[in-house]
């Protein structure tokens, strides 16, 4: 099984690296598991060797070069780069292990705000790991078992402690490996991370065993229960939650779950299903913990929803860092996103970008000279015989797993007529990567090539999608019991 581990990661990338650079496709994320490659961990299988101190330099200067010629969020908050490089570079002078050096620049990376950068191709040290899983609800975390049929004790559906420390302190510790993102992207990943709960012990002075200590808590949180359980020898996947598919729901509502925004399969569901929702009295279009993939289930659906003479709906400005490596249309062969007075626009395209650019102001002013023109997408009804107009209520139901593409994909969705966005705030990130080859070391460097915003001038990363109506899902929700945010949206529907 492949082992989640996290790294940290100081830039460089030399003008002689252009070859060891690839572009992926925007907010691609082919699977969870790829995700977390980067944003948490590493596949590698065994641990690396030591990493002579002449090796280990020049890989630090492709990082370095990476992190100040191509990162497009290097200066997006005011982390201390330099000195965090500077001070890696006086520790591997006579070399370092492979998986400490991956670590390091993993911490270096996380400095940033970036939710989609990290490193790969290390491997935390290996040890026991947590023997259940842990989903946050509200300001409280939730225990359950591996396959989601149980709490840890009945009765006891809320976590506090591991080892007598509370929780709060193990997420602390293991958010110096996860991007200064939006808190619930923060929260997310360092609870993915505590999987690897020996590591952690270390770093937390805390003495490895056979066994781990768990205090829960009631749904009050008045009366506490002690168990002790053994830990296991590989890493718990939490997985995508909830596990049914599409269907008609009770009450004639549609019910359209995406689970991935990869164009094969997004595509696919919403053509299946759309027709069979077409007399549906509300339709329940859910992207919890989707992690992303392309933008094509987002223009398609959008063609559902909006009248045919709507007018386009601008919702996304982007620009991407100036590089050799970027061809000038790297915004628009994936993310179909132009400049102001790009031939591809329609006239009335045209002209909504050119209204909108007169008032957008983005929250972050970028450095001068190192971007490109600001870059717009523009929703406009697909012309394909088989779309219809849905008039009827849609809400779309979010949390803090949605990102990368499904963030792009809430942001077209939120503020059109009749939609509501219902949950809890989205993850937050676009950033279309780049994969870089540290040096001859087995280390990777994924980092963002764009910097990406929402319409009232946010950036995605940072900050997410606010839902229109906040609701916490309930304990229970979590082992297969009732979903309160799947009930709260059927009765708005019905309501309506």
């Amino acid at each position: 099984m492949i082992r989640i581990c996290l790294a940290i990661v100081v830039n460089c990338f030399s003008l002689f690296f252009i070859s060891s650079l690839r572009i992926q496709r925007p907010d691609l994320a082919q699977s969870l598991r790829d995700e977390n490659v980067f944003l948490q961990g590493s596949d590698a299988k065994s641990s690396l060797p030591l990493i002579d101190g002449a090796t280990a330099a020049n890989a630090l200067d492709v990082f370095e070069t990476a992190l100040n010629e191509r990162w497009s969020y290097r200066h997006a908050n005011d982390a201390d780069f330099v000195n965090a490089i500077a001070s890696l570079r006086k520790r591997i002078a006579s070399g370092i292990p492979g998986d400490e050096f991956g670590i390091e620049l993993q911490k270096i990376i996380a400095l940033g705000i970036d939710g989609h950068s990290g490193v790969s191709g290390y491997r935390l040290p290996s040890g026991g790991c947590l023997p259940f899983l842990i989903e946050p609800t509200g300001n409280r975390f939730v225990a359950f078992d591996a396959k989601r049929t149980n709490f840890l004790a009945d009765g006891f559906p809320f976590i506090t402690k591991i080892d007598g420390k509370n929780l709060d302190d193990w997420i602390a510790a293991a958010s110096i490996l996860v991007s200064k993102g939006s808190p619930q992207y923060i929260r997310q990943r360092s609870l993915r991370l505590l999987s690897d709960i020996d590591y952690w012990r270390g770093v937390m002075n805390v003495q490895r065993k056979d066994t781990i200590d768990v205090e829960l808590t009631d749904n009050q949180g008045k009366a506490r229960k002690m168990i002790t359980l053994p830990v296991v020898k590989s890493p718990l996947t939490n997985g995508v939650w909830p596990s049914g598919g599409s269907r008609l729901l009770d009450n004639n509502v549609g019910y359209l779950r995406l689970t991935t925004m990869r164009a094969a399969t997004s595509v696919a569901e919403i053509k299946q299903w759309m027709p069979r929702f077409r007399d549906t009295d509300g339709l329940i279009v859910d992207v919890r913990d989707n992690n992303g993939g392309d933008r094509d289930a987002l223009l398609l659906l959008y063609s559902y929803l909006a009248v045919e003479d709507d007018p386009p709906r601008i919702f996304n400005v982007a620009a991407y860092r100036l590089n050799n490596a970027h061809k000038p249309n790297h915004l628009a062969e994936n993310h179909h996103m132009y400049v102001a007075g790009a031939v591809e626009w329609t006239l009335t395209q045209r002209a909504a970008v050119a209204q909108f650019a007169k008032t957008f102001k983005p929250l972050w002013k970028l450095p001068a000279g190192q971007f490109s023109d600001w870059h717009y997408m523009a929703l406009t009804r697909l012309k394909d015989s088989d779309v219809y107009h849905y008039h009827r209520p849609v809400i779309v139901l979010l949390n803090g797993k949605s990102f990368s593409a499904t963030d792009i994909f809430l942001a077209g969705m939120k503020g059109m007529k009749n939609v509501l966005l219902l949950g809890t705030p989205s993850s937050g990130g676009s950033a279309f990567t780049q994969e870089i080859a540290l040096g001859s070391t087995p280390l990777k460097l994924r980092i963002g090539s764009i910097v990406s915003f929402q319409a009232d001038g946010k950036l995605f990363d940072g900050n997410g999608v606010l839902p229109d109506v906040l609701v916490e899902s309930m304990p229970e929700y979590y082992i297969g019991g009732r979903d309160k945010v799947l009930q709260e949206a059927v009765k708005r529907i019905k309501k309506r």
